[in-house]
């Protein structure tokens, strides 16, 4: 079945170059709410479904993603913006649209990605970042994980990778705990952030050291598949694939997949999630701006066990960090872009209509 989506402009004038996309229920009224911020400075949440736009945070970060977790266990969404600081909702004490958010310091390390997950199951949630290792830097080549103790207490840990760019979090060992993943290879959680982390390689075919990176089962097996997307530069092309999981993901190079043969390599998003509703793992991915036309935003629907893939174009004006969330509440992932540069910056949001049927949340 094919997706169907309606284009919603939330904001003309957003923060300038618009890197970080997040979605969190900010004032705990059931919806999700939207927040986007710039690489260095100006972040600021959207209230859904008004989408009137709040002020967060000038500054004190420097980072391309970001992630959102209540941080400090108080049952409220927390923003972070980079492995730098994370900025503490002012609920449910005071109102997360008039008063200020505090900010907490976790490190002074620039990233390019950044997760969190709790890694070692003590039930606080740590952070997980990595940078990029062109455009002028040379730090792509570690993961860094922040160990949170306590308050504004953290442990750094850091896991050596190869150079480039890319990261995603998920268990593929299947035994409860958070595994990283990044272009060919992933690191197996040990249980201890401050351990040896067992390097375990998917795949000697995929070269492109810039890539997007992000798991999902695409043949319905029950194992965790892994999709890649070559993120940088333009003029350049490479493919977009995914990796099927063995057995024992421990072992051998993982079967891959071609979704596209060829693409130019400014492929910055790349979201996993059922787009369409009838249960198959789907693929949305934007192009970057600074591409060759068309600088398509697109969902790739699953149409059987990942063998066979069709493409919805929603727009041709590029978008970067796409991002899959159910912001309307009917049960279908709608697609959250924007432009990290450029004339063409707007935030924009594209409604899944794939089924009229279901009731929206008013």
């Amino acid at each position: 079945m094919l997706c169907s989506f309606e284009r919603v402009e939330i904001d003309g004038q957003p923060p300038t170059n618009p890197y970080l996309k997040l979605a969190g229920d900010f004032n705990c009224d059931g919806r999700l709410d939207i927040a986007v911020g710039g690489a260095k400075g100006l972040l600021v949440w959207y209230v859904n479904p008004d989408w009137r736009e709040v002020r967060i945070a000038d500054g004190g970060w420097e980072t391309v993603g970001g992630a959102v977790a209540d941080m400090d266990g108080d049952g409220d969404a927390d923003i972070v913006p980079g492995a730098q600081i994370w900025l503490e909702n002012p609920r449910p004490q005071r109102d997360a649209t008039h008063d200020s958010w505090p900010v907490h310091r976790i490190s002074q390390i620039r990233s390019h990605d950044a997760l969190v997950a709790d890694l070692d199951r003590d039930g606080l949630v740590d952070v997980i970042a990595r940078d990029q290792s062109n455009f002028k830097r040379n730090t792509g080549n570690s993961v860094h994980m922040w160990r949170h103790v306590a308050g504004d207490h953290w442990e750094h840990h850091v896991i050596e990778c190869p150079h480039g760019e890319g990261l995603a979090l998920a268990d593929l060992d299947r035994d409860g705990d958070t595994d990283v993943v990044i272009g060919g290879c992933w690191f197996e959680n040990p249980g201890r952030i401050a351990a040896e982390w067992p390097k375990r390689v998917y795949t000697t075919g995929w070269s492109w050291a810039d890539a997007k990176v992000n798991t999902g089962d695409f043949n319905g097996d029950g194992r965790t598949d892994i999709v890649l997307a070559p993120a940088e530069y333009k003029d350049q092309t490479y493919r977009l694939a995914w990796y099927e999981s063995p057995e024992d993901p421990r072992q051998g190079d993982w079967r891959e997949q071609i979704i596209l043969p060829e693409t130019e390599s400014v492929v910055h998003s790349l979201q996993v999630a059922d787009l369409n509703g009838d249960g198959r793992t789907d693929i949305a991915i934007a192009r970057m701006h600074q591409g060759s036309p068309p600088q398509e935003v697109a969902v790739f629907t699953n149409g059987g066990q990942g063998d066979r893939w069709t493409k919805t174009v929603l727009s041709e004006r590029g978008s970067h960090d796409i991002l899959a969330a159910d912001v309307d509440g009917n049960g279908q992932p709608d697609i959250l872009g924007a432009n990290h540069s450029g004339p063409y910056q707007p935030v924009e949001l594209w409604m899944n209509r794939t089924g009229r049927n279901r009731a929206i949340t008013p």
